[in-house]
């Protein structure tokens, strides 16, 4: 009987996904030449009505912690990664600070809207096959950042978690954002619960799964070395997904 529930719900919350994603990948390319500001407040209006369709298969997604941070400096958002739809929650919550992110290359075609936007707002996309593009090009997007008090997310896990269970983290993409965001905050992140949205492959959509993002206190980058910032980060997000759990 669940199944059917959930089968019911999908349906709905698909078509409404989906639509979004197309109507507003012809905004925003009408947006991108008007102005960045008009594409990103696009961006920005997509992401909220993507998170208001996750309410057609039951799920309110709950945002806790800090959501004021200095707006003359850039951050550096790190984040456990479950789902896909991690990253409207994000760019929702840190829409003052222009988030950006760090993908894999294979993400700039082929996805209506998130691949424009991933090409076109300034997003890195890497080859992760290729560290030695990879790097240099994490470098660059990070002085990009930096430069305009923007916010650089990065998944350090380097995959989804579909499990829900947290990953060593890959610290070498960090690395690079501190080199080149020597001024920038840095901003742990616990996502829990998006991974439920998927634990069939969108067949169905399970109904009434919770959803949470817990933004942690923030770390000045000078308080340890970086190898210590990594362990700190993962430690921090760690202990957040047990305590919600």
């Amino acid at each position: 009987m669940k199944r059917i529930v959930d089968w019911f719900f999908t349906i709905p919350f698909l078509a409404a996904f989906f639509s979004i994603l197309a109507i507003f990948h012809i905004l925003q390319v009408i947006a991108s030449f008007i102005s960045y500001s008009a594409h990103n407040f696009v961006l920005t209006m997509m992401n909220y009505c993507l998170i208001k369709s996750f309410l057609l298969v039951g799920t309110k997604v709950r945002i806790c912690g800090q959501d004021h941070f200095p707006a003359d400096r850039s951050l550096i958002l790190i984040s456990n990664h479950q789902s896909m739809y991690d990253i409207p929650v994000i760019v929702w919550t840190f829409r003052k600070h222009h988030p950006k992110f760090i993908a894999k290359l294979e993400l700039a075609r082929g996805i209506p809207s998130v691949s424009f936007a991933l090409r076109t707002l300034g997003s890195a996309l890497i080859d992760r096959s290729d560290p030695r593009q990879a790097m240099p090009a994490i470098k660059v997007f990070g002085s990009y950042v930096e430069a305009n008090h923007f916010a650089a997310c990065i998944f350090p896990e380097g995959t989804r978690a579909r499990d829900g269970k947290i990953k060593r983290f890959k610290p070498s993409g960090v690395y690079a954002l501190l080199d080149s965001m020597p001024s920038a905050l840095i901003v742990p992140i616990a996502i829990n619960g998006s991974w439920k949205l998927l634990r069939n492959n969108l067949r169905p959509v399970p109904f009434g799964s919770k959803f949470s993002m817990h933004v942690l206190d923030p770390i000045e980058p000078n308080q340890m070395n970086r190898k210590e910032l990594v362990t700190e980060v993962h430690r921090r997000i760690s202990e957040e997904l047990e305590r919600i759990e």
